[in-house]
């Protein structure tokens, strides 16, 4: 099942970035899963979740503890925030992202 896992994970930290929630979907689902499918690759098939396999339920709470809103696409982007490593551009009208980047990064005494 990793191998499946894996690509599916790996093609989302890369590519669905600058996507919004429904593109994002539409990607993974429609296209990355069903071409694995097809490709008869291993992996969890109906129960594969990307907020499941690139996170923890411990550490979505305390993402929301440190004021990530807890819906889809906020934990995806915090996934792609955390986990990626390229810099995050955070288009951020509501000042959500800055609040919580500023509240996860104040713990670390070189940040000011």
């Amino acid at each position: 099942m990793l191998i499946g896992d894996c690509l599916l994970s790996s093609s989302f930290l890369c590519y669905v970035g600058p996507f919004n929630f429904d593109f994002r979907q539409r990607m993974v689902q429609e296209h990355w899963k069903s071409d694995i499918l097809a490709k008869e690759i291993p992996n969890s098939k109906e129960n594969l979740s990307i907020e499941n396999l690139l996170s923890s339920p411990v550490e979505i709470s305390q993402w929301s503890s440190e004021g990530l809103p807890l819906d889809e696409l906020s934990i995806q982007n915090g996934i792609l925030t955390t986990k990626s490593s390229r810099w995050p551009l955070c288009i951020d009208p509501q000042l959500q992202a800055l609040e919580w980047i500023k509240n996860r990064e104040i713990k670390d005494p070189g940040f000011k």
